[in-house]
């Protein structure tokens, strides 16, 4: 029996968050679901594209709304439905406050940061992680807003996005002789 990779559900910050949103997003695909296996809710969806509103009021439907249209296309295997609120395993705060609290985890659920996720995640593929630094190196460079920026940028953006951990990681190995 082969196993399957672990499902991952993302929560509405990790969507939120630009940089933590394309980072998993690009080593679900380029890893074929091998490492990971992504999953959503419309609740999530709705929560992610609220905060985007509530933050960027004059941006246009198509810029907001693209964003959520785009995620799905690309995962569409990806959402979760017909459950129920009591299939969570503890109800979630309404604004999502807080962590799952320790008693609430089972043995069958481990919640992470994204810092701790993709470090889990580099734990189980440098190489995953290195082929999706190089491409984001890559487009970055192609955009129009860092035609001069490379890895350093990407790594403050990791930094800013709440995954210092990862971002270190991401320069340590970038430093070594082996490393791009």
């Amino acid at each position: 029996m082969i196993p399957s990779a672990p499902l991952v559900f993302l929560d509405a910050n990790i969507l939120y968050s630009r940089t933590l949103r394309d980072w998993i997003s690009l080593l679900a695909l380029e890893g074929d679901c091998a490492v990971f296996d992504l999953r959503y809710s419309e609740d999530v969806l709705a929560e992610w594209m609220y905060r985007l509103r509530r933050k960027r009021p004059e941006h246009s439907e198509q810029a907001i709304g693209g964003q959520r249209r785009r995620f799905v296309q690309a995962f569409p295997y990806g959402l979760v439905t017909g459950y129920s609120p009591n299939d969570v395993p503890c109800p979630p705060d309404p604004d999502d406050r807080r962590a799952f609290p320790p008693e609430c985890v089972r043995e069958s659920l481990s919640v992470r940061t994204g810092d701790e996720f993709l470090n889990w995640v580099a734990d189980r593929s440098m190489p995953l992680v290195m082929r999706t630094l190089v491409w984001q190196i890559d487009y970055y460079r192609r955009s129009l807003v860092a035609e001069d920026k490379g890895a350093a940028e990407l790594i403050a953006h990791l930094r800013k996005a709440g995954a210092p951990r990862f971002a270190d990681r991401l320069e340590n190995h970038l430093a070594e002789p082996s490393g791009r």
